[in-house]
């Protein structure tokens, strides 16, 4: 009998916890390569965000073969204190390094576990989240191995936007598709991304899939809550809110009941009708509970998990142009689109106050779904990327 083929995961996050879009789409990711019969290892992250401690019983059903953790504090500060005396060196005119816009987390002791790794265990394909660690995969690997990118949002983008010095956005980009070229194959989730990537970094090949899970099953409630929005708490989603709650919320009518899910409920304000959810179990019952969905983001890259949630439970969406980052363009009909606080605010009102408006859109949403994100409709694409490089027993 044939042993599986091996594939390792260089992924930040642990992602059975599904509090964040970024986690829930690996989390399906993952979930598929498992049903096709790989044998998967993962390299993660302490002290980066994540909590391991009870990973052993969330993978239980046995995602996950191999979990080998680093830890990311240890790396940054020793890489802090290199960095501190490579200044210094330069100052004095005895340096001459340069140092990249674009973070580097491929830390030297990181590197090493890697390397360990990779000589124990043969794999067919290496997996990397994002290209922060590109840069493990510098030095050859033993065997023959397809390195495989998934790029979740384009980093250089997000880190000019976010900047609170001077950066050269052309430093970043040559940086970021230097990293991009280490790899064999690229999966992009954004159209966008997958345009601009494959025209600059021309040595991987190149698949769009989008964000994909399989379809849930709806149930039917009262509704709890007129509008929905769920989010982590990182800083595009905050901005959404702040937008949102300080521009379009004293436009709405009194009465309306809203329900903010997820970490970036801390950043939610105390208002009438604002009811707030840091964490949910099964995020099912909130769009089983909730009439439809907003999308306020002002910037942002990759596309949004939450949004294809929403089809997939039959909910409305209204967005922001900006919120709809990555959804291929001749779909960009199936959502309700206002840039202005004004016209926001009018689209809500009509989806809540016209029940034949709100019908024909529940049901665009569900098709647009099973069309477009349902696990079945990208799955060509996937094994086109992972083909078995063996025969299956």
């Amino acid at each position: 009998m044939i042993s599986p083929e091996k594939i390792l995961i260089v992924f930040p996050h642990n992602f059975f916890q599904r509090s964040s879009g970024v986690n829930r789409r690996y989390f399906e990711f993952v979930a598929y390569l498992k049903e096709r019969g790989f044998s998967i290892d993962l390299l993660g992250l302490k002290n980066f965000g994540s909590d391991w401690t009870d990973f052993k019983r969330q993978n239980a059903g046995g995602l996950i073969d191999r979990l080998y953790l680093y830890n990311f504090r240890i790396g940054y500060q020793r890489q802090r204190i290199r960095t501190f005396f490579r200044r210094l060196m330069d100052s004095r005119g005895k340096g001459g390094s340069q140092e990249s816009p674009l973070p580097d987390y491929a830390f030297p002791g990181m590197v090493s576990l890697f390397r360990k790794i990779t000589r124990e265990n043969r794999y067919d394909y290496i997996i990397n989240g994002y290209v922060y660690w590109a840069n493990i995969l510098r030095e050859p690997l033993p065997g023959t191995v397809t390195k495989v990118l998934t790029i979740e949002d384009m980093i250089s983008q997000k880190i000019f936007e976010s900047a609170t010095e001077a950066v050269e956005m052309d430093e970043l980009l040559r940086e970021e598709i230097a990293r991009v070229n280490l790899f064999d194959k690229v999966i992009c989730l954004s159209h966008e991304e997958l345009t601009y990537f494959s025209a600059n970094a021309i040595h991987p090949d190149y698949y769009y899939v989008p964000v994909f899970m399989a379809k849930p099953d709806v149930h039917e409630r009262q509704k709890e809550y007129d509008i929905l929005f769920i989010g982590y708490d990182n800083p595009d989603n905050i901005e959404g809110l702040e937008w949102f709650f300080g521009k379009v919320y004293p436009l709405l009518p009194v009465g309306l009941r809203f329900v903010i899910v997820g970490q970036c409920a801390d950043h939610a304000p105390d208002l009438p009708g604002v009811t707030k959810v840091r964490y949910v179990e099964d995020t099912g019952d909130v769009y089983a509970g909730s009439r439809i969905s907003i999308n306020p983001l002002q910037k942002g890259t990759g596309m949004k998990v939450k949004v294809v949630e929403s089809l997939a439970h039959g909910i409305p969406v209204v967005s922001t142009p900006k919120g709809l980052v990555g959804m291929p363009p001749q779909i960009l009909g199936s959502f309700i689109i206002a840039g202005e606080p004004s016209g926001f605010a009018t689209e809500i009102v009509r989806l809540l106050s016209d029940p034949g408006w709100y019908e024909q859109q529940r049901r665009t949403a569900g098709q647009t779904f099973d069309a477009y994100f349902e696990t079945k409709a990208v799955r060509k694409v996937l094994d086109s990327v992972f083909p078995h490089k063996s025969p299956v027993i």
